[in-house]
């Protein structure tokens, strides 16, 4: 509410002259005089002609900068002036970073849009959250690393490996994956679990041991999330070696195993081959090189969020 005291003031002034003169001149209104309060203020003026007073304007602080008129915005309930503290939203959405944003549950094992909210080298916990740091009552499950350009989908690294074994025990080709026979087209290849489930569908685990022991897979802080767990596509392990540093810092934060060994990856090369992550990176282009199938590689499970 906006206040001219000097108009006020003028108004008292008023007052004071003669009965005949204020009858013809004077506004006796106090409303329409600006004394619009009938509760008593600090520093405020009392209407001479009645029990409304004027009050000074509440000074706003830089915390109450918001209108409350998006999209999905309704107004908050902390006001000062015309503006808002923060915003109430609409059903389905949360007031976050200044604004209502969908609201979004963490489903491990789906993409559900949440992966916006985390970033990589993030530690991924139980209940699908991620942060940055150990959160009391958080259980850590893997360590982020890769989001999606869209920043919809991610996939977390397991904090521990499973012993070696190989790719396949036979030489064939799955026809339904793509072969990949440069880095470059293999590091474009992200989908880890569609791999993983095409691989396990042509076999069992005898046939496919890698694959299948990836499937089989879950941390004693999360069981029930056996069956989620994936061998990582090779755009996964390039995107592992690309940001090897934070992940290796989260790793060791939360006493994790580190990334060490090689590891089998999903993504095919041809029938004899299946693309790999190299520590050695002296024998691999952009940490991703390929071995034959019968080799034994450590196993290194992601799961999707």
């Amino acid at each position: 509410m906006n206040i001219n005291f000097k108009f006020l003031l003028l108004g008292t002034t008023l007052s004071l002259i003669p009965n005949v003169l204020y009858a013809q001149c004077a506004e006796t209104d106090c409303l329409k005089l600006g004394y619009t309060s009938l509760q008593k203020c600090d520093n405020g003026l009392k209407c001479p002609f009645g029990e409304y007073w004027a009050c000074p304007q509440k000074q706003c602080d830089n915390s109450y900068q918001y209108t409350c008129t998006g999209t999905n915005e309704q107004v908050g309930t902390e006001k000062c002036g015309d503006k808002y503290k923060s915003c109430n939203c609409a059903s389905g959405y949360e007031w976050k970073d200044g604004k209502c944003k969908e609201k979004l549950t963490p489903i491990l094992g789906q993409c559900t849009g949440y992966a916006k909210n985390c970033k990589i080298g993030q530690i991924l916990n139980s209940d699908g959250t991620c942060t940055t740091n150990k959160v009391s009552g958080k259980t850590p499950i893997g360590v982020v690393i890769y989001i999606s350009s869209d920043r919809k989908c991610g996939q977390a690294i397991a904090l521990d490996f499973i012993n070696k074994n190989k790719w396949s025990s036979s030489l064939d080709d799955i026809s339904a994956l793509p072969n990949y026979r440069t880095v470059g087209d293999a590091i474009s290849d992200y989908d880890s679990c569609g791999n993983t489930k095409k691989i396990t569908q042509k076999g069992a685990a005898d046939i496919y041991p890698a694959a299948w022991a990836a499937v089989d897979y879950a941390p004693s802080a999360a069981p029930e999330t056996k069956g989620k767990w994936c061998l990582p596509a090779a755009g996964i392990w390039n995107s592992a070696f690309i940001n090897f540093d934070i992940i290796t810092s989260t790793l060791a934060i939360i006493r994790a195993k580190p990334l060490m060994q090689n590891y089998w990856g999903s993504s095919e090369h041809d029938y004899g081959f299946a693309w790999e992550f190299c520590t050695d990176i002296d024998a691999c282009s952009k940490g991703i090189g390929f071995s034959a199938k019968k080799i034994s590689q450590h196993i290194r499970p992601v799961i999707e969020f």
